[in-house]
């Protein structure tokens, strides 16, 4: 069959076409005052239900509602005579009732003198719910972003107001500086954006640390650490630094976040706490503390021990506060005999130090003897009495590790044979010490298979109520004879005689039964030494498991040198916490603790020394020292021990403190709890 036929038939083409697209199709004649519709397609006929003569009955005003209600047909009209053609966006009304957004485009054309608006209108309801969805999700997602932007801001905010708050490019540039930051650096923000960090770098920081840092930050990883900068005018800061690399969407690293909080004045207070745990608060002179840390930075060298006879005749007679005095002014005038080369600790009580590293044996025994017949011929003036002195001087030579027991023997010979200047030497010295160890360890043996060693428990209450709040286990040889012996004779013999482990276990034995059967909370002493022992550890999370209440349990970590492995330390730590264990850093203030080493564990409690509680009562200074504690603790969430509340007058200081709980003579001794 030939197509030709059809094709020719335009007509009948245009008219399939029109009948069959899924638009509607109208033509209105513009003549008259009304325009009156002249055409509809099947497709418009179908949607919108009306014949030709229904819709010219109602017109086309009935059935369009323009989506802006001012939108008149008539106005629409004479927009579309003007231009020629015309969008239109409007609601048609169908004759059931139901309306749907359209597209109207409208053109107009002039057959034979006669003008037609042909319109195409097109059902655009899936196009228009799309848009609305989409509008409101626009305006979800721009809430979000304008609320996390108000979060931002407020974060910014809070930042800039607390920390001390810099950014820099992935090179170490500076690109924004916080007024804090310009505050305490002492430069504008003009001088240091666009300049290198290092423009506050200080001479003391190690390189290393910086190595460290950039090798981890351009990893992607947080670094946090503490760093001495260099202000404008040349003075340093100390800051706890955390430095966050910040990523793009390729996780490329785009710039640097420094976060910092001032230090400084906490460790200058440390270096305060630090110089009082060094000094004697009575002479001044350094003390046992210091002697032991200068020990162990030599190699050789050689000590004299000067020891006052008789000087508890004075305490008796006069009493303690005159004994002080002559004290004090017996130091003045050791101190006035030091040479070169010559270093003078006070230990305890009446008894002195001088170590020498400079003189050879025979000049410094030379040097002794004169100083020996030089303080035994003083005479002391204190509040118009006069005191006649006469000393006793010790000598060792022996290895620094062995200086401070070798002179010590050696004055405990010369005071039993009164001697006036006595050298140690092994005949007469270390026969007797080997003899006074294996004595002990016999005893403390005996002990143990007697099981007389026991806890003594001292309570520890709370500062502003005095009620009970926990015990502190203290351990105690009970002789032969049902006396009492402080660890202070025995604990150091143990650990020379290889069982200071069993003593331990003991302590942790009679602290836990105590505990558990009284239903009290109990804190026990532990070393670094028992931490670092596997056997011990083990043997602590064992009975651990084997306790109903392990949570009545706390540790206090008492540490005799620095942490030699902080990761094995957090180990035991974190596993002693899953118990419900508190953790306690013992004698805070002296030794080895500082804030630096508060930072590296996860402690609960801090537990002040008593040395530096036992002054606070009228030295200024430590009291200060004492608030810089306190406020730390209190930043850091930790709660505060007082030790050593001996009177009234120090418990009111340490309330006025804000110390959360105390210990001491003052709320009861240790004591055998049945």
């Amino acid at each position: 069959m030939s197509i030709e036929p059809f094709i020719h038939n335009e007509e009948e083409i245009v008219q399939i076409l029109l009948d069959n697209t899924g638009d509607m199709l109208c033509v209105l004649d513009l003549l008259g005052q009304k325009p009156k519709v002249v055409y509809m397609n099947k497709t418009a006929k179908e949607i919108l239900g009306y014949t030709l003569e229904e819709l010219n009955a109602i017109g086309i005003e009935a059935i369009r509602r323009p989506f802006n209600e001012s939108d008149e047909f008539a106005l629409h009209l004479s927009e579309l005579q003007n231009r020629g053609n015309a969008v239109d966006y409007v609601r048609l009304l169908c004759k059931e009732g139901c309306e749907f957004p359209a597209e109207v485009k409208a053109k107009i054309v002039n057959h034979n003198g006669k003008l037609f608006n042909i319109a195409v209108a097109r059902d655009i309801t899936e196009r228009f719910n799309y848009e609305v969805k989409l509008e409101e999700e626009i305006d979800a997602k721009t809430k979000e972003l304008q609320e996390n932007l108000n979060r931002l801001r407020s974060f910014q905010a809070i930042l800039d107001a607390n920390t001390i708050l810099t950014t820099t490019d992935k090179n170490g540039i500076i690109t924004y500086a916080n007024d804090r930051f310009c505050e305490l650096s002492g430069y504008t923000q003009n001088e240091v954006v666009g300049r290198p960090h290092n423009i506050v770098r200080h001479k003391d920081t190690p390189k290393e640390t910086f190595k460290e840092l950039w090798s981890t930050i351009r990893k992607g990883q947080i670094w946090q650490g503490q760093i001495k900068n260099r202000k404008k005018n040349g003075d340093y800061y100390i800051v706890q630094t955390a430095i966050v690399p910040v990523m793009n969407s390729s996780g490329e690293i785009e710039e640097y976040i420094s976060i910092r909080h001032d230090m400084t004045e906490i460790f200058k207070k440390q270096e305060k706490i630090e110089e009082l745990a060094r000094t004697d608060s009575l002479t001044g002179l350094a003390n046992r503390f210091s002697l032991s840390e200068e020990l162990s930075k030599i190699t050789q060298g050689s000590m004299a021990l000067i020891d006052i006879n008789r000087f508890h005749e004075i305490n008796n007679f006069y009493g303690d506060a005159i004994g002080d005095k002559v004290l004090k002014a017996f130091a003045k005038k050791l101190a006035s005999k030091m040479k070169r080369g010559f270093k003078l600790f006070h230990l305890q009580g009446d008894e002195f130090i001088i170590l020498n590293t400079t003189l050879p044996r025979d000049l410094f025994t030379v040097e002794m003897i004169e100083l020996n017949r030089y303080m035994s011929n003083e005479v002391i003036t204190v509040d118009e009495r006069y005191f006649y002195i006469q000393t006793t001087i010790a000598l060792a030579f022996e290895s620094p590790e062995l200086l401070l027991s070798s002179v010590n023997l050696a004055n405990t010979y010369a005071k039993n044979n009164k001697l006036s200047f006595n050298t140690y030497s092994l005949e007469t010295s270390l026969e007797r010490e080997y003899k006074e160890n294996l004595e002990w360890a016999m005893k403390i043996k005996k002990a143990i298979l007697e099981d007389r060693i026991t806890a003594f428990f001292q309570p520890i209450v709370c500062t502003k109520t005095q009620e009970i709040y926990k015990y502190e286990a203290l351990v105690r040889l009970i002789d032969e004879d049902g006396s009492v012996i402080s660890p202070f004779f025995f604990l150091d013999k143990a650990k020379r005689s290889n069982l200071y482990k069993e003593i331990t276990k003991k302590v942790i034995d009679k602290a836990f039964n105590m505990s558990m059967k009284n239903e009290i909370n109990c804190g026990i002493n532990i070393s670094m030494e028992d931490i670092a022992n596997p056997t011990i550890r083990h043997y602590i999370f064992e009975k651990l498991d084997s306790l109903e209440h392990p949570e009545r349990i706390n540790f206090e970590i008492v540490e005799s040198e620095g942490i030699q492995n902080l990761e094995e330390i957090n180990e035991f730590i974190q596993t002693i916490k899953s118990f419900g264990c508190l953790i306690a850093i013992d004698d805070f203030g002296t030794g080895y603790s500082n804030f630096a080493y508060l930072l590296q564990l996860n402690a609960d409690i801090i537990k002040i020394d008593g040395s530096l509680i036992k002054e606070i009562a009228h030295d200024q200074d430590t009291y200060d020292i004492l608030k810089t504690i306190v406020s730390f603790a209190k930043i850091k969430n930790l709660k505060t021990v007082a030790e050593f509340v001996s009177s009234p007058q120090i418990h009111q200081k340490v309330l006025e403190l804000g110390i959360d709980y105390s210990q001491g003579y003052l709320f009861g001794a240790p004591q055998a709890i049945e």
